[in-house]
Parts: C-alpha cells; structure tokens; sequence
C-alpha cells in the first residue's frame, strides 16, 4: 500500500515536471518565433514610412530613425544600396546615427496648396503704349553775326530779306517766311525769330538762306525731332561782306591805304614827267 502511494506520488511529480518543462519550451519557442518574424520585417514597417516631400531646393530629406538600416531605407525609397551610398557620399561600414540625414532623391521645390475658397489672381496685362500725337512750335533767328564769333550776343540785329524754311522728313510739306528785319522777344529780352506754329509732331529739316551782301557764319540746315507740345529754338548767322552797313572785312583798311599811297604815287610821278617835259623844251634856247 505504501509503496503504492509512493509509485503515484513519483508519477504526479514526473508529470508536472514535464508540464513544466513544456511550458518553458513552449514559451521559448514562441519568443524564437517573434524575434525571427521581427529580424525579418524592415525596422519601420512600410506603413509606417514617412514620405519626404522636396524642399526649398529641390531635395528630398529623410532623416534617420532608431533601428534604420542602410538596406531599410534603401528598399523602402525604391533605391539600390549603391545609389543611396551615392547620392549621400556614404560607404558600406559608414553608421547612420539616427536623427542624420539622408537624400533620397532630387525634385522639384513644395508648393503650398491653395486652399478651397482660395482664386487665383489674374495678373492684369500693361495696356499696350499708343504713340501720342500733337503739335509744336519751331522759332528761327537769323541775325548779324557781327563780331563773326557764331554765337548771338546783344546789339546784333536781325537780317532782313532772308529766307527760312520748315520742311518735314518726308519732303511733302514746306513751310516758309521771308525776314523782314523785326523778331519777338523772349522773356528774357532776347530775340527768338519767327516761330512756325502748329507743326505736327516728327522731323524736320530747318534751313535759311541770307542776302547777297551777307556771307554765313553758321550752317545753314540743321535736323531737328519736334515732340509734342514743345518748342525748338534754331539761330542762323550771316556776316556782311564789306559796304551793307557792317564792320569791314579783316584787312580793309590795309588795302584802302595802300590804293591811297599806290594814286599818289601815280599822280607825283605824273607830276615829274610833266616837269622833266616841260623842263627838255626849254633847253633849246637857253643853250644859245
């Protein structure tokens, strides 16, 4: 009977030993299972992969996390290991230390979405620039140029009996006037010439011709662009060759002195001629 017991004990007791010893195999193995399954799936499971969008520049940013790999990343970004060693400079026993960066790629630069309630604003176009169309007024001077210095100073007058002329580009359309020796004043008391009036706005062709005793001391045509609303001021200059009331041409004097003393020399030596003449008829007779 004892022994009997003792028999029944030592099998209780070889049962739950083994019931132990399935359990601790059973849980061993499960947890074999789960980090086998763990050290095959990527440390950031694919869902759970965060998209990088490109930045300002253009490149597209991942930044390293706890338990990435090279190879992780790589296959998650849909990069070979070389092309991501590549685009970062890496090699092979380089270490990513998480919280680094990694390119993925080169892209265009985020663009914020516009919201719904958002419109676009139409950028309103320049109107197109039309010419603009008007008159002028072109005065022209003609005067004594005195001194023959080609520049207007005070006291010289205008001429009269000149010519002016206002002829456009094309040489369809002529304006003249003949000088008569008066002129407008400006605000500043200085003569302006005759002003041509309502002439529409482009190129002319200004010219002026003097008198027969006048001799230019100027260009006598001159280009001018005339806008609208604007007036041009031109002067002409002319001297006076010698006897039309202006000063004598340089060496006048000269050579009226020199006609002077080139008469009295023919007059004395008419004058000794008619003496030595006069003189040889008298010698006959006082000889005998």
């Amino acid at each position: 009977m004892r022994g009997e017991m003792v028999h029944r004990r030592y099998l209780r007791t070889l049962v739950g030993g083994m019931l132990v010893l399935g359990l601790v195999a059973g849980g061993e193995m499960l947890y074999a299972g789960g980090a086998n399954a763990a050290g095959l799936a990527a440390p950031v499971a694919q869902g759970e992969f965060p998209t990088p969008t490109p930045g300002p520049d253009g490149r597209i940013i991942y930044i390293v996390r706890e338990g990435d790999t090279a190879w992780t990343i790589a296959a998650v970004a849909g990069l070979s290991l070389q092309e991501l060693y590549a685009l970062n400079g890496l090699q092979p026993t380089d270490f990513l230390r998480p919280g680094g960066q990694l390119i993925l790629g080169l892209g265009g630069p985020a663009r914020p979405t516009a919201g719904p309630s958002t419109l676009p604003t139409q950028t309103p176009v320049p109107p197109t620039p039309t010419p603009t169309f008007g008159t002028g007024e072109i005065c022209v001077l003609l005067f004594h140029d005195r001194n023959g210095n080609a520049r207007y100073d005070a006291g010289e007058e205008p001429i009269a009996a000149g010519q002016l002329s206002v002829t456009d580009v094309t040489g369809a359309e002529t304006v003249e006037h003949a000088t008569d020796g008066t002129t407008a004043l400006s605000a500043f008391e200085e003569p302006i010439g005759f002003c041509f009036m309502d002439l529409e706005s482009g190129d002319y062709n200004i010219s002026a011709a003097v008198p027969v005793e006048y001799n230019p001391t100027t260009a006598m045509n001159l280009p001018i662009r005339l806008n609208a609303g604007e007036v041009k001021y031109v002067e002409f200059a002319a001297q006076a060759s010698g006897g039309a009331g202006g000063p004598t041409p340089a060496g006048g004097s000269r050579s009226t002195v020199l006609g002077i003393l080139g008469l009295g020399l023919l007059l004395g030596a008419a004058g000794l001629g008619y003496y030595a003449m006069r003189l040889n008829r008298k010698s006959p007779s006082s000889l005998r």
